[in-house]
């Protein structure tokens, strides 16, 4: 009996660990990604760019409630940005497609966390951002 009482609590033990390893391995999947139409116009990604790129500036904490905001405005963005990508020449085609390489790496950084990253692609960003804008 003793033997089969501590065959249950081990058994028991085992499963709830278990349990507890897939919630918090479930906590860990990747983010469901937010699907949005593509932007179709000029003003549209005009419109898109500037508002987005505002709401990145204002973002300076960091903390986990920005970083997931700024996770959620790349969405938007990189549609903005990849609309210049695709429909613009030369040196502004060329600018569009190193900002959008730019807001993948904030998207991705976002998306987990490291806000240290964030913060440097952020800048990195804002100064293309600035620059592009200037040629509107």
């Amino acid at each position: 009996m003793k033997t089969l009482l501590i065959f249950l609590f081990i058994t028991t033990s085992s499963i709830l660990s278990f349990q507890s390893f897939n919630i918090a391995f479930a906590a860990d999947k990747p983010v469901q990604h937010l699907q949005l139409p593509d932007v179709t116009s000029l003003d549209e990604a005009k419109k898109v760019f500037l508002e987005t790129t505002s709401i990145l500036e204002g973002k300076r904490k960091l903390d986990a409630k920005e970083l997931n905001e700024i996770h959620m405005t790349t969405y938007s963005l990189e549609k903005a940005i990849a609309y210049f990508a695709e429909n613009t020449n030369g040196d502004q085609q060329v600018e569009a497609e190193k900002m959008a390489e730019v807001v993948e790496l904030i998207h991705l950084a976002s998306e987990t966390d490291r806000a240290d990253e964030v913060g440097v692609y952020l800048e990195d960003y804002s100064k293309r951002a600035s620059a592009f804008i200037e040629k509107f």
